[in-house]
């Protein structure tokens, strides 16, 4: 009688199985179900993909909100030196005479930050982590192309809410104008009430916002309307509302 593989143990028909070929056979069906199709992988890349890109723009934003709040903290230091230099020299930079140790006549941003070295603990602190530019090992030696800051050559002293420093990506004011407080002539930018109404930010930092630093020492986040508001708020004088800037 022939004998049936189903009526003897597996262990003893494993031997008749091999030669027959039924094990490769088995092996390979059942490593055939357990492997992804072309479509299967496809498919998981596919998603994959599309987490990424939900991710990605997360993790961008979260790291432009970081670095947005260091150039506030940056600014915020920046604005406390100019008060101290105030302090110790009754006058802020731009309207103290070199001979003095100030920067009054000098007509690039960098020099008020230099005439502050005493003040300022590293020159790493002119340099927004948004910006690009070139940082620099000594204050001293710092040019405008180290510098992301503007300087509120305009600001005298009892001025609290006048701009006296800010990211350098701001737009809408008029170049090339006079002066008299810093006693600089054709290269500042000026924000009256003309130019105010198209003040803004430039997509160069911070995605088209943009950081300042006020006279009471405080450093804060604005975006263009808030901008606006602040400049109209400045209390410049009245006689002469300019909110003159020198940018780097």
């Amino acid at each position: 009688m022939q004998t049936s593989f189903k009526s003897i143990p597996v262990r003893q028909q494993l031997p008749r199985l091999i030669r027959s070929g039924a094990v490769g056979v088995l092996s390979r069906r059942q490593a055939g179900d357990r492997a992804f199709t072309l479509l299967e992988l496809l498919i998981s890349i596919a998603i994959i993909a599309v987490l990424a890109g939900l991710l990605l723009p997360a993790l961008s934003y979260a790291k432009e909100k970081a670095r947005r709040a260091q150039c506030i903290s940056n600014l915020k230091q920046v604005s406390l030196a100019m008060q101290e230099f105030s302090f110790d020299h009754e006058v802020y930079p731009w309207r103290l005479p070199p001979v003095d140790g100030g920067s009054q006549t000098m007509t690039q941003a960098a020099k008020s930050f230099q005439v502050m070295s005493n003040y300022l603990t590293t020159p790493e602190l002119l340099v927004c982590p948004s910006d690009l530019r070139q940082r620099i090992d000594s204050i001293v030696l710092v040019k405008n192309t180290n510098v992301s800051y503007f300087v509120g050559i305009e600001a005298q002293e009892d001025q609290p809410n006048i701009l006296i420093a800010g990211d350098r990506n701001i737009e809408g004011g008029r170049p090339k104008r006079n002066c008299p407080v810093a006693e600089v002539y054709n290269v500042a930018t000026e924000f009256s009430k003309v130019e105010i109404p198209n003040a803004g930010w430039s997509k160069a930092m911070h995605r088209r916002r943009g950081n300042i630093a006020l006279g009471d020492g405080s450093a804060h986040q604005v975006s263009a309307p808030e901008l606006r508001d602040s400049l109209f708020g400045s209390g410049d004088d009245e006689g002469a509302f300019n909110n003159h800037i020198l940018l780097p």
